[in-house]
């Protein structure tokens, strides 16, 4: 066993079918190559501990919690629960540096979970072959928000183009389309996006207006498939339009807010292809596709927290070292 290993795993651009992907559609996004990095060392068992960048300092023992972030307790609870599915008889210290702008729609908790599994995995040489690394993350995920879409932890386990959707059997599955650059820039609104209470307003539309709300989520459907030939065949045009209509389809259902819309339409108005919310919504980013990205996220600069152009991530979630604490 390694004294440390560090991984790291990519973040998530949701080019069209947040929502409507909890609902049976298929939705298509982009592994984005900004990255969480966790480094894992062993503990004694029962011990957790996890230091975070962003969130500060959380720590247990047995269960007890000893001091730090409430937020990194669900973390630490799906540590927990791996540790117990593989057997293994340690505790573990994670130390986590992200790129991943928080609450920003870029599935920045699965990026965490990808590379606090991979981290672990490679520690404690637990043999996670990738589907077993995607339901680790989506345990996470599931931990962390309820009710989940595996959009987020299949672009941090895969990487390139990813492509979601639902079998028969009602499971739902993740491929990937393979690596392509796509030219988008990303806008942050500096305010969160706030997952649970946005899944909750889309559920609530089903219960008050079911027919609405499966008629929304029936042309969000269509557009991803669209869509989908669009990208692969590299019409940007075409896809931009469907991403604009599918931004009008998710403002119909209460996901969006002001600050998104003045982003999206700065981006439009600056010669975007397409703009719209990244993820839940209500707050977090806007991916928009773009001839020059890099004029394009300076332009935003003003308007939004941040804005950076976007490359696609190669790889998934990957072992980066191993060995001593450095």
């Amino acid at each position: 066993m390694s004294a440390s290993v560090t991984a790291s795993a990519p973040s998530q651009a949701f080019l069209m079918g947040e929502h409507a992907v909890l609902y049976g559609s298929p939705a298509l996004a982009l592994s984005v190559d900004r990255r969480t990095y966790s480094t894992a060392s062993e503990l004694e068992k029962g011990h957790i501990r996890i230091q975070s960048d962003t969130l500060g300092l959380y720590e247990e023992r047995d269960g007890s919690v000893l001091s730090g972030n409430p937020e990194l307790e669900r973390v630490a609870r799906g540590v927990r629960e791996i540790l117990r599915r593989y057997g293994i008889r340690y505790g573990v210290e994670l130390r986590i540096r992200s790129e991943v702008p928080v609450g920003s729609g870029m599935a920045s908790s699965a990026s965490v979970a990808a590379a606090v599994s991979k981290s672990m995995d490679g520690l404690f040489d637990m043999g996670m072959n990738q589907e077993e690394l995607l339901e680790s993350v989506y345990l996470f995920e599931r931990i962390i928000h309820g009710k989940a879409s595996k959009t987020g932890p299949a672009c941090a386990v895969l990487g390139g183009v990813i492509w979601v959707e639902w079998r028969d059997n009602g499971e739902m599955v993740a491929s990937s389309l393979g690596f392509r650059d796509v030219p988008i820039a990303i806008a942050c609104t500096g305010k969160p996006s706030r997952t649970k209470e946005m899944i909750e307003r889309v559920s609530e539309l089903g219960s008050l207006a079911p027919g609405v709300r499966d008629r929304v989520v029936g042309a969000i459907s269509e557009l991803v498939i669209t869509g989908r030939e669009a990208l692969m065949g590299e019409d940007y045009r075409l896809l931009g339009r469907l991403m604009d209509i599918d931004q009008g389809l998710l403002y119909a259902l209460g996901v969006s807010s002001w600050e998104i819309e003045r982003i999206v339409w700065m981006a439009r108005r600056e010669g975007s292809y397409g703009a719209k919310l990244s993820g839940a919504g209500g707050g977090g980013c806007v991916v928009a596709l773009h001839p020059r990205p890099e004029s394009l996220a300076r332009r935003l600069t003003d308007i939004s927290e941040i804005s950076f152009p976007a490359r696609v991530a190669r790889e998934g979630a990957r072992i980066e070292s191993s060995g001593d604490w450095g």
